[in-house]
């Protein structure tokens, strides 16, 4: 009888998940961090060597191109963070629907920003309305899954800002083979790409987090005890 019992077996399948949920989140986010500081450094360093040896001339290296590597990066960085916000709607019962209106947003901008020039006053409004519901919908998220996309938008805001103002300005006219031109642009491409990819991390930390909350409420386990010995 207790091998046909559901009861008496769930909390054997649930003790056999392994690593707790907090912890399984935590190391979603470490793992992120690194893919992250590894991608931005590989960035910067290939776009220094591209300027300070070959004069610029390898346009797979130079970040200022948006068909160059880590500015296709950037791009499927973007695309994954919609991929996630949708894949939150589906995993998730709380704001569903906001969460499938942001990843189809985020889907709108990635094909305009693939398929034309970058301009942030053109964009400014669209991206205020994705930074307004990420803040929105991660609010009551973990603290450090929170933390982790709010970062990014930090990192993307100062990216925007960087697209506005300064040497490497999208406006501007100032030549970009100086060494300051080149260190502001390593910052404003390297931002963006960061930003992003800590935002699709936060989003999946969420999605860890939340799932566990929704599949295993507080009390769950002591309640299935409980009715094991009556």
């Amino acid at each position: 009888m207790a091998q046909l019992s559901p009861v008496l077996r769930r909390p054997e399948v649930t003790a056999s998940r392994g690593v707790p949920a907090p912890d399984r989140m935590k190391r979603v986010i470490v793992a992120g961090l690194v893919v992250t500081i590894a991608t931005v450094a590989l960035q910067t360093v290939t776009q220094a060597i591209d300027f300070s040896v070959f004069n610029l001339s390898v346009w797979a290296f130079n970040c200022d191109k948006h068909y160059s590597v880590f500015g296709l990066a950037s791009l499927l960085a973007q695309a994954i963070v919609g991929a996630v916000c949708l894949w939150r709607g589906r995993c998730v019962s709380r704001h569903r629907r906001e969460w499938f209106v942001l990843g189809a947003l985020l889907g709108v901008l990635v094909f305009v920003r693939g398929l034309t020039t970058f301009n942030a006053t053109v964009l400014a409004v669209p991206l205020a309305c994705v930074f307004v519901l990420l803040c929105w919908l991660t609010w009551r998220d973990h603290g450090a899954a929170r933390g982790a996309v709010w970062g990014g938008l930090v990192l993307m805001a100062a990216s925007l800002l960087l697209h506005k103002v300064g040497l490497a300005a999208d406006s501007s006219t100032a030549t970009d083979h100086t060494w300051t031109y080149q260190i502001e642009g390593m910052v404003k491409h390297g931002a963006e790409l960061a930003g992003w990819m800590l935002v699709a991390i936060g989003i999946v930390a969420g999605i860890v987090d939340r799932l566990a909350s929704e599949l295993r409420p507080p009390g769950a386990l002591r309640l299935e005890m409980e009715s094991v010995t009556q």
